[in-house]
């Protein structure tokens, strides 16, 4: 498969490596934007529009060889109301309602599953417990009204790190916080959050993996886990990135949840995808963190 590809939430975390990804693999790349941003490669067409606007999108051509849609509010702990879930819903309506038939696949997330302490496969029970949860849950089930036009596919990813993330989020600033520790260390580090265990996955081993789902031939399966496999608690992140630091300090947590969303067993089986395309998670967790530390 090659072609042009349009890429919804270009100028996002993701976004922004997908774009790389899609190039590097020889695709014309048409990249939408609510705002022009800049730092694209310079063999990025951008489409600057506002996919909450159906009159926006009637300049944008509605036939591409493959869609994939990023754009919309990922951030758990800024769905304090019901706007942002309104706002993801009524983004990718208009999106879909827009285009011809082609591939589509749509970034849901790992916060759709129901509380468990098992590790989740795409069977696993769905009962989102946030509002950011639930904006992906709606979106998944308003999507299978497009599929008789549509070829739809589903990612849901677990947690992303990696170069350009932003910098409010639970890895980003646990490094900043770690790396003004002092050498001699002894100093408890204090977070707001649980100790949860969580699936942490490279940023460019995630595009990688939404390339591979929307390079598949009519798949069997239409949703698919984008992880490790490997759960790592928040104080194992911690000791992981002091010891990159040299930099040995206590780690405490006050029980606080971030979110609605929040879960303190949250890991992914990637298994699925593995059985139908050659991908698999190749960035060591360590490599992602040490990439990050260079970028503060």
């Amino acid at each position: 498969m090659r072609g042009r590809i349009l890429l919804t939430g270009a100028s996002g975390f993701v976004g922004r490596h997908m774009a790389a990804a899609l190039l590097a693999r020889g695709y014309e790349v048409h990249a939408v934007q609510r705002k022009w941003a800049d730092g694209f490669p310079e063999e990025v067409e951008s489409h600057c529009l506002d996919l909450l606007d159906p009159a926006s999108l009637s300049a944008l051509p509605r036939a591409w060889d493959g869609v994939i849609h990023l754009a919309g509010e990922s951030i758990p702990n800024l769905f304090t109301s019901v706007a942002p879930v309104v706002m993801n819903l009524h983004s990718t309506l208009n999106l879909l309602e827009h285009l011809a038939p082609t591939r589509v696949l749509l970034v849901s997330t790992c916060h759709v599953y129901a509380p468990s302490l098992d590790v989740r496969t795409e069977a696993s029970p769905v009962a989102p417990q946030g509002r950011y949860g639930l904006s992906k849950h709606l979106m998944e089930q308003m999507a299978a009204h497009y599929a008789p036009r549509l070829d739809l596919r589903i990612a849901r990813p677990f947690n992303h790190l990696g170069p350009g993330q932003r910098p409010e989020l639970v890895i980003p600033s646990l490094l900043r916080r770690l790396s003004h520790l002092k050498p001699e260390g002894g100093q408890a580090v204090v977070m707001e959050g649980f100790d949860s265990v969580r699936d942490f996955i490279d940023v460019r081993d995630v595009v990688a993996a939404y390339l591979a789902i929307l390079e598949l031939e009519n798949p069997a399966a239409r949703c698919f886990n984008v992880c490790t496999g490997e759960g790592r608690s928040i104080a194992a992140v911690a000791r992981t990135v002091m010891a990159l630091l040299g930099r040995p300090a206590p780690v405490e947590f006050l029980q606080q949840p971030h979110s609605g969303d929040d879960n303190s067993f949250l890991v992914g089986s990637p298994a699925l995808l593995q059985s139908h395309s050659d991908w698999t998670p190749r960035i060591p967790f360590a490599d992602s963190l040490r990439s990050m530390l260079q970028t503060l």
